[in-house]
């Protein structure tokens, strides 16, 4: 009741009703959930008394500044002429809205050889649906066109169709289909899925329920866009996989001016998984049971959220309109394309053509300074990032991007409160848990970097990035027990494994050497005999793991520390066994018949066995080794 009385205080024209009803709210409300209902961009809400005239004024000033900043409900400046801006800006801008309209008719076209096109059906029934606000900021194209609240995001309150059809759906996708064959990129994470282009029989049942369903539902619930339903083209559809291996997504904007997620498994089927919006929170994930599905503008910022155990399907879409551009979204694509390919200028030019058109475009702000980072132009790339999270505080990219700026420019302390800040929104991004661990690591802050690398895997157990770090922390500690289990988890990933594999070396010689000095306090032949297969156990491990250095990764710059671990290895267990002291030093002679030491040390192993004929040998060749070369 609260969140609705607000939304209607806010369309209201009045801004003494908007401040009367922000002071009431926030003084009957506590905590997060007075600024997570609105998200209006006032960071700290103080606690006001009834008698506190000057915070009452605190409150008034910082709403205020929430309307100017954020556009308010007045949507002041928000309404573009296309055609003034064309005279303003010149035949490169004039043409590049040309070449929108091209790539819009194109992608039409295209979405209509793969997807129906046309009228609804007739009597189609539109669901119930229950409406989530995305926030203060509106969509990036078309924004004029809807008024405040901004009530976009929309959860059906009654399946779209039965668990046993969607059942028979998926069974034809894994069947017929091979959908599970597939792996589907999501950002820096994977899912399972693919494409419904390629998924015939698959696609055939969902054009059948963008005639008989969906688009009557978009369009009922977006009629300040969608003239008509026959306007609406599917054009990137895709029936994706959650599972524990490929548990997520990015949280991410969608490529269309509406998208649609529909639940195609059973609740039962798995645990964890839901919708993240990023502006709501991690508490308040949107969990959907089969057949239901959330429809909302493209740029409202979300993601699949971590699967646990289990599978969960989603069958994701992504909508043009026929009479509508999205220019907007088309020039900041072209921008970030334009980047890729290295022509940075022309890149920062269409991000700020599409800024021209839409001020509070979040996403062409963040490509901007990502654009302007790339050149090195750290200052105005912060400056355009501050500009993004002034609009969108709550957005874990751009408070991640601002770290890395920071960071560029040598300001550690702030990198590390941006990460932090970051993960607070997003704490189950695992590259950012990362990064703010090394952040910590490089500050020699232990406890507060082993805390980021934990964070991290437990989100994903298999991020060995963060295992080799963990590693290298718990070392820096002392605790070589727990170095030892994390950097044997990294070994197990190709991408990590060497640097894994060179830290356990090193750890396994540093322990050698302690125990060997331990040799000197022995007090009877037993304890010494048992320090020394001790010893040698642990160069057994510093052994085998040096050479899959050498000879998995062709590295013969750790020959010389193999060849030490030999020679040690040949001295230590001479004091139990020496048989196998002389197969270890004879290992080291075929390694570098060179050294002289060796072949000493094979004398004496042979002298003590009584074989002087081997000695002999063996003493002939160290005095070789030590003759000086001619």
């Amino acid at each position: 009741l609260q969140q609705t009385k607000l939304r209607m205080t806010f369309v209201m024209s009045s801004n003494i009703w908007l401040f009367f009803s922000l002071v009431i709210y926030v003084n009957e409300c506590c905590g997060e959930d007075r600024m997570r209902i609105w998200e209006s961009g006032i960071n700290e809400v103080p606690r006001c008394e009834s008698d506190d005239d000057s915070c009452q004024e605190k409150l008034k000033e910082q709403a205020a500044l929430s309307v100017r900043v954020r556009g308010g409900a007045e949507l002041e400046g928000i309404n573009i002429d296309l055609g003034a801006l064309e005279v303003e800006l010149g035949e490169d801008f004039s043409a590049a809205l040309a070449l929108n309209v091209a790539e819009h008719e194109r992608d039409c076209d295209r979405s209509c050889s793969y997807f129906y096109c046309g009228p609804s059906e007739e009597g189609a029934k539109i669901a119930s649906v229950r409406n989530i606000s995305m926030g203060s900021l509106g969509p990036e194209d078309f924004r004029q066109e809807f008024a405040y609240p901004l009530d976009l995001i929309k959860i059906t309150q009654e399946p779209l169709f039965s668990a046993k059809e969607a059942a028979q759906v998926l069974k034809i996708a894994r069947e017929i289909d091979k959908v599970d064959d597939n792996i589907f990129p999501s950002g820096k994470y994977r899912l399972g899925g693919d494409w419904i282009t390629k998924m015939g029989p698959t696609r055939e049942w969902f054009n059948y329920l963008l005639r008989t369903k969906i688009f009557a539902n978009l369009a009922a619930s977006f009629p300040q866009i969608i003239t008509n339903a026959s306007t609406l083209r599917a054009h990137s559809v895709a029936l994706l996989k959650y599972n524990a291996s490929h548990p997520q997504t990015d949280t991410h904007v969608d490529n269309g001016i509406v998208a649609l997620t529909i639940a195609m498994s059973p609740q039962s089927d798995y645990t964890g998984g839901g919708t993240f919006f990023e502006h709501l929170g991690e508490n308040d994930l949107i969990q959907m049971d089969v057949g239901h599905a959330t429809w909302r503008p493209g740029s409202v910022r979300h993601g699949g959220h971590r699967v646990i155990s289990g599978e969960r399907f989603i069958l994701g879409a992504f909508f043009l309109l026929s009479d509508r551009v999205e220019h907007v979204r088309r020039l900041k694509n072209r921008g970030a394309d334009k980047r890729a390919a290295g022509d940075i200028d022309d890149a920062i030019r269409h991000f700020n053509w599409a800024l021209r058109i839409n001020p509070e475009c979040a996403t062409c702000l963040k490509d901007l300074s990502e654009a302007h980072a790339s050149a090195g132009r750290f200052d105005e790339a912060e400056i355009a990032l501050r500009k993004a999270l002034a609009l969108l505080p709550r957005d874990s990219d751009a408070l991640f991007n601002l770290g890395t700026i920071l960071s560029s420019k040598g300001m550690h302390n702030a990198a590390i409160d941006a990460y932090a800040a970051s993960a607070e929104v997003n704490p189950n991004d695992v590259e950012l848990l990362y990064n703010l661990g090394v952040k910590f690591g490089e500050r020699n802050d232990r406890v507060n970097e082993i805390e980021a690398y934990e964070r991290a895997l437990k989100v994903q157990p298999q991020f060995t990035k963060a295992s080799l770090n963990l590693g290298a922390a718990f070392a820096d500690i002392g605790d070589d027990i727990k170095a030892e289990t994390h950097w044997l988890t990294a070994a197990v990933n190709p991408d990590t494994c060497k640097p894994a594999l060179q830290n356990l070396a090193m750890l396994y010689e540093q322990r050698a050497a302690k125990a060997i000095r331990s040799l000197n306090s022995a007090t009877t032949k037993d304890q010494a005999i048992a320090i020394a297969i001790n010893t040698d156990a642990i160069l057994a491990s510093a052994q085998s793991t040096i050479e899959r250095i050498i000879y998995e990764f062709s590295d013969s710059t750790w020959s010389s520390r193999l060849l030490r671990v030999l020679k040690t290895r040949g001295r230590v267990i001479a004091v139990s066994d020496i048989e196998q002291a002389i197969t270890h030093l004879l290992k080291a002679t075929e390694l570098d018949s060179s050294d002289a030491s060796v072949w000493l040390a094979l004398k004496q192993a042979y002298t003590l066995t009584g074989n002087t004929v081997k000695a002999s040998h063996a003493y002939e060749m160290a005095s070789k080794c030590a003759a000086p070369s001619h």
